[in-house]
């Protein structure tokens, strides 16, 4: 029985070791990568910046910001600002206003309830594209960055292009309707 005890006290303190190292740096490697993002000259605040690496296969992961109110971006792999990888990224920049379709409370609802909203419709939804809807698609954004091994705090991306205001209807599964 004492060596039960032992045994798992050990075991206690390994995962306490391993867990606690893991909250100091989760992933080795990452250069910070900020910038600014611009529309026709002006900050835009509120818009997702995606990095997607050049090269498939490599340690290099993709990562994400958003846009502070000065148009500012810290690049996240998966905590807060860690940064990324360096290395030739793909670039992609969207700020989207979703509005109508159902509250989380109504969603919740009709899942608790499904026969009580059985044939009844979906209230509409509709999204406006903040930034040219060009900027949003990875692959043909024109938008790229290479980061250095040092990383890189003055990136800027200067977006260029009329913006339509129109509401869009969003249909299901058509991926923020672009």
């Amino acid at each position: 029985m004492k060596r039960f005890a032992a045994l798992s006290l050990a075991l206690l303190i390994a995962c306490s070791i391993v867990v606690s190292g893991c909250q100091k740096k989760r992933i080795s490697g990452l250069v910070p990568a900020q910038g600014v993002v611009t529309l026709n000259g002006e900050k835009v605040a509120g818009a997702t910046v995606l990095f997607s690496p050049k090269e498939i296969g490599g340690q290099m992961g993709s990562a994400q910001a958003i846009t502070d109110d000065r148009g500012v971006f810290k690049m996240t792999t998966l905590d807060p600002g860690d940064g990324v990888y360096p290395g030739e990224y793909n670039v992609a920049i969207m700020k989207d206003k979703i509005e109508g379709g159902l509250s989380p409370e109504e969603a919740k609802e009709r899942y608790e309830n499904p026969d009580k909203f059985r044939g009844q419709p979906i209230p509409e939804q509709t999204v406006v594209h903040e930034v040219p809807v060009k900027y949003a698609d990875i692959n043909e954004s024109g938008l790229t960055v290479t980061v250095p091994a040092g990383g890189q705090k003055d990136i800027e991306f200067a977006l260029e292009g009329e913006v339509d205001l129109t509401p869009q209807t969003l249909g299901a599964g058509h991926g923020g309707g672009r």
